[in-house]
């Protein structure tokens, strides 16, 4: 047995070049080691067979011993058993070889895709009843267990395409971190029920404890998210953008009373974004914007049941209404410190 190195499900990094080069240094010797018997075997028959074949009595009993020191009957039989055990190691050699070359073919577009080659869509399933963050791959039969076990997975260069983290309705009690990823197009944390559930008049069942994308040059994008009970939100925003591209939040329901806490519902800090076609109740803050940021609240949201403040705008941030009819629904609309401004 060669004992070829095998690769994990991980990202690719730099001990994948090692064991690489290390299996095709396995092979190559052991190629080498079955030409080296081949040719031993051709040169002992030479050597000891006194002109004699088949059952021929003067056969030399040493031409029937073979290399592992079975003696065979006749020569004929000791030369077929040579040959099935060649025949079989180069099976075993021709076996490795595939593996090395299916190990080449995920090296290559892992390269392929560390370098900007590859724009092949990234999906990944997240089930927190049926996953695994163990055993589970991100397919949509062996989902992973945590949102953040899928993040985790995404590479941090990613030339092309779009990546979609779909989640099964369940309780999320994490704080999802994204962090410093370029290259995609959008980025897509959404619920699997976004075409069933009518987030306006129901909770969505995908509940989130926090998301906060940051360093994200491309569009964020969060669907379909549930605000989670207080006790649990340690977070800034349920929502944050922090020196993102774009952020957009659509389909959500903020209904968790958060009204006597510093929690905002949704925030964008040195970033850009909207927010469209919510559902906001009982918040401390609605929208907030920060540090330059410039964000954009549309009429489709609907605020009910009182909120501290609807839209905030600090530290030089714009902030933009798609109508001067928005009804909020808060003690204070508007509120406009530190140079921020809010204009319909």
């Amino acid at each position: 047995m060669l004992n070829l190195e095998k690769w994990g499900n991980t990202l690719f990094d730099s001990n994948k070049y090692q064991q690489f080069n290390a299996n095709m240094e396995k092979l190559e010797k052991d190629s080498l080691a079955k030409d080296v018997d081949i040719n031993a075997t051709n040169n002992r028959i030479d050597n000891v067979v006194l002109e004699a074949g088949g059952n021929n009595i003067t056969e030399v009993v040493d031409a029937r011993t073979s290399k592992n020191g079975q003696i065979y009957s006749t020569l004929n039989s000791r030369l077929n058993g040579d040959y099935s055990a060649i025949a079989g190691e180069l099976a075993e050699s021709n076996a490795l070889l595939q593996t090395v070359s299916e190990q080449n073919k995920e090296l290559r577009s892992k390269l392929d895709e560390l370098y900007g080659n590859s724009t092949t869509d990234i999906e990944y399933y997240v089930s927190n009843v049926n996953g695994s963050d163990l055993t589970g791959n991100g397919d949509i039969d062996k989902p992973f267990k945590t949102i953040q076990k899928a993040v985790n997975m995404i590479p941090k260069i990613k030339v092309g395409g779009d990546i979609y983290i779909n989640c099964e309705p369940g309780q999320y009690n994490e704080d999802v971190y994204v962090s410093s990823i370029s290259g995609a197009e959008y980025f897509y944390i959404r619920s699997t029920n976004l075409a069933t559930i009518d987030h306006k008049t129901s909770q969505t069942g995908f509940f989130v404890k926090s998301i906060t994308f940051s360093g994200i040059m491309f569009q964020c994008v969060v669907q379909g998210v549930n605000s989670m009970s207080t006790s649990v939100n340690n977070s800034k925003a349920v929502v944050n953008f922090l020196r993102c591209w774009y952020g957009s939040v659509s389909n959500c329901r903020f209904d968790t009373n958060l009204k006597s806490t510093d929690v905002v519902a949704v925030l964008y800090d040195q970033s850009r974004g909207g927010c469209y076609n919510n559902y906001f109740a009982n918040q401390n803050i609605i929208m907030s914007a920060e540090f330059l940021s410039q964000a954009y609240f549309f009429a489709t949201n609907i605020c009910e049941a009182t909120s501290n403040i609807g839209l905030k705008s600090t530290y030089g941030s714009i902030l933009s209404k798609s109508s001067a009819s928005i009804n909020l629904n808060s003690t204070t609309a508007e509120q406009k410190i530190y140079g921020g401004q809010i204009f319909s």
